[in-house]
């Protein structure tokens, strides 16, 4: 079993062009198939928060952001 079905590597000359490229890349990122769940929605979601384009946030800043700490 293997639960990496794919992987997106994006760059850019700063942090901001590099955010700007993986939010479009996300939207045209398409896996299709039968039961085959992603976490693509969450990744859009977390490169629409405040903490993560200005670099603001540390290790357990996910954990708070979904609620689970």
């Amino acid at each position: 079993y293997d639960s990496l079905v794919g992987k997106l590597i994006v760059k850019g000359n700063d942090r901001a062009e590099a955010i700007s490229r993986t939010r479009r890349c996300l939207q045209e990122y398409v896996i299709d198939g039968p039961g085959v769940h992603t976490i693509i929605p969450l990744h859009e979601e977390i490169f629409e928060q405040d903490a993560f384009i200005s670099g603001e946030y540390n290790i357990h800043w996910l954990e708070q952001h979904l609620g689970l700490k």
